[in-house]
């Protein structure tokens, strides 16, 4: 069996119903379907592969000007069809099952990035350079990330502890419980998640319970900051009354790829100024 096909074989078995064809190379013809794969697929160095991708795939600047050939709701599979892919990369958690299944009965070879907590992202950059065939950058990249996530748990370490209501979407209101991803942002910063014992990973909550939490912190993920100002009126929230109301960019901060560092070091600061606004205030 050659080296691509026996690589392939042992990562993507058995997430295809049919062999790889059997070939010398690595797959040329990649097709993305998240934003997320998109720049793992640029951060191991393959980005020149890509022919297709998901909505919202905009990073890095590249990566916008491919076909967009799916969404979170819909994958075009006769676009993706008519593409000819050597091989599909999707997003577990996030794309259809149902939309999967119909593409493994063509017997296009696919790959499952499934997301998980902060250290994972160097464990998928690394099986994406062994199936891609670009195993020396994606060994550079992913001890690259695991040296500035340890560098910033060493500087963020002595960080205060504070409660903090994570504002994930404004209408209807909905925070983060128990997923991994962003929990282990929240605690890597000294932040105690006010709703992480909720039962759903993302609940849609009111503002009520909010009130009842009293967390000191809020943070939305959002690049408007209209979708802040519900909370002014709130003054018997600390996090209101304190001023400690900010925002972070979740293109960043929720995509599962190595831009979230930029994201932690940036959530990290806001916690050191949200307790220097607390100390103001006392």
């Amino acid at each position: 069996m050659p080296f691509y096909a026996l690589i392939v074989t042992l990562l993507i078995t058995p997430f295809i119903t049919l062999p790889l064809p059997a070939q010398a190379q690595y797959p040329q013809r990649i097709v993305s379907l998240s934003p997320h794969t998109t720049e793992l697929v640029f951060a191991v160095g393959a980005g020149d592969r890509l022919i297709g991708v998901s909505a919202y795939s905009d990073y890095p600047e590249q990566a916008k000007a491919l076909p967009v050939i799916a969404s979170s709701q819909q994958i075009n599979i006769e676009t993706i069809l008519a593409l000819e892919p050597d091989l599909i990369i999707y997003w577990q958690q996030g794309n259809s099952a149902a939309d999967i299944k119909q593409l493994k009965k063509f017997g296009i070879p696919v790959y499952p990035s499934k997301t998980g907590g902060l250290a994972d992202v160097a464990t998928q950059i690394e099986k994406l350079g062994q199936i891609l065939g670009t195993q020396a950058t994606a060994n550079l990249v992913s001890e690259k990330y695991r040296q500035a996530l340890a560098k910033l748990r060493h500087d963020y370490k002595n960080n205060p502890k504070q409660d903090l209501f994570y504002q994930v979407w404004p209408t209807p209101l909905m925070t983060v419980a128990s997923d991994p991803w962003l929990q282990e942002q929240f605690q890597l910063c000294g932040f105690n998640n006010v709703f992480s014992d909720s039962p759903v990973p993302y609940p849609v909550i009111n503002v009520e319970q909010v009130l009842v939490k009293q967390p000191s912190v809020i943070i939305a993920g959002s690049v408007n900051d209209n979708e802040l100002l519900q909370w002014q009126t709130w003054q018997s929230i600390p996090a209101v009354s304190y001023g400690n109301i900010f925002r972070i960019n979740p293109d960043v901060s929720h995509r599962f790829s190595p831009r979230v560092i930029q994201g932690i070091d940036t959530l990290c600061k806001i916690a050191l100024q949200a307790q220097k606004n607390v100390n103001t205030k006392h």
